[in-house]
């Protein structure tokens, strides 16, 4: 009888064990797809709501009802042209200017990279020709439901990247790869945010990125 709980009591052990290394290549797993797994909703089953980005995480994911309006076919833009658009009077959660109902492009280098609290991979792009900085996002997969248009170029832009570059950290960190990238423009009402431009305007989302040198390419 002893002998049979001491086995009992081994086998046990050996299952929580493997449970255990289970749990861990899943968590391993789950960090090289999302490339965020200890952030909120990075790994879990959150759904997507205002915790991927406030009031305007719709238009931040392309969720929001005018998502069909938006023009993606490409069009060709510089920072400098960008930087040179007057913001609305006030942002709200329409898409009320012709700088949100497109779909630009452009070739740039990543100055720098974080992840960011909400599982977004924000990019500082630098343009070398202007000198000029401005912000551009991957979203969380976590935060792309069923409504979010071009869900496919999204999560696929994100997994081009991160399946190249290291992975993103809550810090700063400086990359200096040449990518092409699209993305929807987006007015950020806060021009805190490091590498911002001066009118809060944005690629936020990026739909789409390849990266052309750096990071083991080219």
């Amino acid at each position: 009888m002893v002998r049979l709980l001491r086995r009992g009591a081994l086998l046990n052990i050996s299952i929580v064990r493997r449970v255990g290394v289970l749990a861990v290549v899943a968590v391993a797993v789950s960090a090289l797809v999302w490339g965020a797994p200890t952030v909120r909703g990075a790994v879990g089953s959150e759904t997507p709501g205002p915790w991927c980005g406030g009031v305007l995480w719709r238009l931040m994911t392309l969720s929001d009802a005018q998502r069909g309006r938006v023009d993606f076919s490409p069009r060709a833009i510089s920072i400098a042209e960008i930087a040179k658009l007057p913001p609305p009077t006030r942002i709200g959660t329409t898409r009320a200017t012709a700088f949100q109902r497109q779909r630009w492009t452009m070739s740039m280098v990543v100055d720098r990279y974080r992840i960011a609290s909400n599982g977004e991979i924000a990019l500082i792009l630098y343009s070398i020709e202007s000198a000029q900085y401005m912000n551009a996002y991957l979203p969380n997969p976590h935060c792309l439901g069923p409504r979010a248009r071009d869900r496919s170029g999204m999560l696929a832009a994100r997994k081009e990247f991160i399946s190249h570059c290291p992975p993103a950290t809550a810090q700063w960190q400086l990359l200096g790869a040449t990518v092409q990238v699209g993305g929807v423009g987006f007015w950020n009402p806060s021009k805190a945010t490091r590498g911002a431009l001066p009118n809060g305007a944005e690629l936020r989302p990026l739909t789409d990125l390849s990266i052309v040198s750096g990071c083991g390419i080219g």
